[in-house]
């Protein structure tokens, strides 16, 4: 049996999991929300470098809308920004 597999099967027993769907899942490409995330991580970070770091999820969300013109939530805004730490 394969080393590296050995701990793959556990979890997925412990999970509930089938190993094909492990493997399924790893493999699979990014979704729209993902992608679109990570874009928006990208608008947020360049606001809030441009503010040296001093912008809130508020008014980086009124600089991404008002400023850019951006069709964002604020809610969406703070998730992302509370993700990224």
């Amino acid at each position: 049996m394969d080393a590296e597999r050995l701990p793959v099967q556990k979890a997925c027993r412990l999970l509930g999991v089938s190993e094909s769907g492990y493997y399924a899942w790893k493999t699979r490409a990014p979704s729209k929300r993902q992608i679109r995330h990570a874009w928006l991580l990208d608008q947020i970070r360049a606001v809030h470098e441009g503010t040296r770091g001093v912008y809130g999820a508020r008014r980086v969300w009124a600089e991404l809308t008002m400023g850019l013109g951006l069709q964002v939530g604020r809610s969406q805004v703070e998730l992302v920004m509370s993700r990224a730490g």
